[in-house]
């Protein structure tokens, strides 16, 4: 997507635009840029690259598999204020490798704030 629709909008980074992926359908933030280098946008008035620099909240996150059919962190196993009773209780975001980068998966909107757009020529 344009960068511009991400900054200028009302939710940020929003996943009703997000493609489906190895672990489902959510906001996917790569811990090493030279992963996402071949996903930056291209300014068609410049040709410069364009990447942003994003604050996640990682939370607690649960190391998974690949598993494309998520739509929410798996559930965890919690205990509440000091009684036995189980609650049901999701991981905050789902974390993983591919091509040599950790990855971070954010499936609801608030998870991340895009903090600064680079941009960059490609040598």
């Amino acid at each position: 997507n344009e960068p511009r629709m991400i900054y200028e909008g009302e939710d940020g980074f929003d996943m009703r635009y997000s493609a489906q992926g190895k672990w489902g359908k959510a906001n996917y933030f790569a811990v090493n840029a030279n992963y996402s280098h071949s996903y930056a946008h291209v300014n068609a008035s410049t040709g410069l690259k364009e990447l942003f620099l994003v604050k996640v909240l990682t939370g607690e996150s649960c190391d998974c598999v690949p598993n494309s059919s998520l739509l929410v962190p798996p559930l965890k196993s919690g205990r509440t204020g000091g009684t036995l009773q189980l609650e049901q209780l999701k991981y905050d975001t789902v974390t993983g490798s591919t091509n040599g980068s950790q990855v971070f998966m954010a499936y609801d909107n608030e998870k991340a704030y895009p903090a600064y757009l680079i941009e960059y020529k490609e040598l």
